[in-house]
């Protein structure tokens, strides 16, 4: 990875011309989508123990200083009672300043978990599909649904969770992320709602792990555009409005510092004009608004889950990344960039773009290459569209995938999370009646209507069918009698990505009993949805260097592009003569060093950047 200042000081007319007119006739395809995150937090009595040192407070200041413009926001307190601790609003400076005062608020006074009033009340004006706003929920609790002190009512109200709350949840778009503070937590709900509504489930084994879990429940939220840290060093690019770091800190650690590009040193007191530095419990948070260009540097611990976000024109957008996967499935990842909400397409500015993937879960990494060459899943070449085919093929795994752009100008990261799952999770076990074999398929990957068949098979090769019976919708269960053949159970549906799949699992034992010789087992095949074909004319056209001209003449089209570039030229000229005026000498850079370097073009002009560019 580049980190060194140069990078920045070779690319600033680059980006100005280039970015300011490559979006000009082009609209993105996805605009970024709005947020609107509830946030729910218990303050039952258990949580003394669980949080004795109230460690929700900083997390949720962290999550209050993150949140982005344009997002809207609330909180929620629950345990007996449900209190709208901060009503949803814009999140902006006085929201946040709110929320953090508030927070001191939070500790462990109530009695009993009402996690059925306070999904209710806190999702009470979500109806039909979002249209403006995606819509987050962010449960965290360390108990079980716990409304009386009658086992029966509690049951009731974990009932009316499943059968009422999340059916009208998963109507309305909304994606719940549960946190489970404690062992005794009821995480099959936990996994349940998070699952099945598409949304993330974390389980916490102390409350110091909090803030992470809070950044990551961020990160999966708003998707925020960040640059790389490496070695506690990131680079600042001219497109940057602001730059927010978190810095995660050991009890003992001597206090941060911050050097700048121009070699300036900052710490949490006597800060200029422009930067704010909060020190919370276990965390440092500094917001730098326009920052300088170049390389910064930190003095602190080197953690992974130290992160730099920014605010930024020049945005990665993405499509919508899965925070489930069935093993052996596929999803299409696709990435571009935009300059002020227009796809960048063109092709003398992504000439300088590398656009790559890193998988990276259960001790491994490996990189992935995203392509615009029209083939592997990318619908036509040279559209400014990178498009990959991503897939696990181990279940059980959690896998992070980061989406990155590299250029001699710039960087871009944005983070996601998956869990990869078996499309159904399968047991023999004993039971009071004899063995039994279980088989649940699993809600979080496939859709209902799912089949599922199951026999056994012993040394002989011969199958015998097994009646299953369905007790509940997605599960079923068969008692085994003949305990020497081996059992295998088939699935076959429609994944929630909508892929076809058909999976076999097997052969499988009672514990104790001996294993007959293996039968061969065809692998899984999942067939994705097809893809729209694009005509053979254009498959095989090649990428045009300007955007192509409509049927009906030349002359119209001659008039557009001479009309296109004096409006080009007056801009670049109009933009050298302000930054002339401004004395920005920084900024003035060696254009031809950088296209003969990067884009072989040799004896280009300085003084005709637009043409070399374009």
């Amino acid at each position: 990875m580049r980190t060194s200042a140069d990078k920045i000081s070779a690319g600033h007319i680059l980006i100005f011309l280039l970015l300011a007119f490559a979006g000009i006739g082009a609209s993105q395809a996805s605009t970024p989508e709005k947020k609107d995150v509830r946030v729910l937090i218990d303050i039952s009595g258990s949580m003394r123990q669980n949080d004795p040192e109230n460690l929700r407070r900083p997390a949720l200041r962290m999550l209050a200083g993150l949140l982005q413009p344009g997002t809207q926001a609330g909180v929620w307190t629950f345990a007996r009672w449900v209190n709208n601790l901060v009503p949803v609003a814009e999140v902006d400076a006085a929201w946040k300043k709110r929320t953090q005062a508030l927070s001191k608020q939070i500790a462990s006074p109530g009695q009993f978990t009402n996690i059925e009033e306070v999904l209710d009340k806190a999702s009470a004006d979500w109806e039909g599909e979002p249209t403006t706003h995606a819509r987050h929920l962010v449960l965290l609790t360390d108990g079980m649904v716990d409304i009386s002190k009658q086992a029966a009512e509690n049951a009731r109200s974990r009932s009316r969770i499943l059968d009422t709350l999340l059916p009208r949840l998963q109507a309305a778009g909304v994606r719940v992320h549960t946190i489970a503070l404690s062992e005794r937590a009821d995480h099959d709900l936990m996994q349940r709602l998070a699952a099945e509504t598409g949304g993330w489930y974390q389980q916490v084994a102390k409350a110091e792990e909090l803030q992470r879990v809070f950044l990551r429940m961020f990160e999966k939220v708003g998707s925020p555009d960040t640059v790389p840290l490496e070695d506690n060093r990131f680079v600042v690019d001219g497109s940057v409005n602001e730059v927010t770091v978190v810095l995660f800190s050991k009890p003992d650690s001597p206090p941060a510092v911050l050097l700048s590009p121009s070699g300036e040193s900052y710490k949490d007191s006597d800060l200029p004009a422009g930067i704010a530095w909060s020190r919370d419990q276990g965390y440092d948070m500094i917001t730098i608004a326009s920052p300088q260009k170049g390389e910064w540097v930190l003095q602190a611990d080197v953690d992974p889950d130290n992160r730099v976000m920014i605010v930024t024109d020049l945005k990665l957008q993405t499509s919508e990344v899965p925070t489930h996967i069935a093993a052996g499935e596929q999803t299409r990842v696709e990435a571009s960039l935009s300059n002020r909400g227009k796809l960048v397409a063109r092709q003398a500015f992504l000439r300088l773009v590398d656009v790559r993937a890193e998988a990276s879960g259960a001790g491994d990494a490996r990189s992935l290459p995203l392509n615009d060459l029209g083939e592997a899943g990318d619908e036509k070449a040279g559209d400014g569209r990178y498009t990959m085919r991503f897939g696990e093929q181990q279940a059980g795994q959690e896998v992070e995938l980061v989406v990155a752009v590299d250029s001699p100008t710039f960087m871009r990261e944005k983070r996601f999370r998956l869990v990869v799952h078996e499309p159904v999770a399968v047991a023999v076990a004993e039971s009071p009646d004899g063995p039994v074999l279980t088989a649940d398929v699993q809600p979080a990957v496939m859709q209902p209507g799912a089949i599922v068949t199951a026999w056994q098979e012993g040394a002989g090769g011969k199958r015998v069918p097994l009646q299953l019976v369905q007790p509940e919708p997605g599960q079923w269960t068969v008692p085994l009698k003949d305990l020497v053949s081996s059992s295998y159970v088939n699935v076959s549906g429609t994944t929630r990505l909508g892929n076809l799949i058909e999976h076999t699992v097997g052969p499988l034992m009672l514990s104790g009993v001996e294993l007959p010789p293996p039968v061969a087992e065809a692998p899984p095949v999942i067939e994705p949805v097809p893809e729209p074909v694009a005509p053979v004319a254009e498959a095989v056209a090649e990428v045009p260097a300007e955007p192509e001209v409509e049927e009906g003449g030349w002359l119209i089209p001659a008039i557009i592009f001479g009309v296109l570039n004096l409006t080009l030229l007056i801009g670049a000229g109009v933009w050298f003569f302000l930054m002339n005026r401004r004395g920005a000498e920084s900024d003035e850079l060696d254009l031809e060093q950088l296209i003969e370097t990067q884009v072989s073009a040799p004896n280009a002009e300085e003084s005709q950047p637009r043409e070399n560019a374009a």
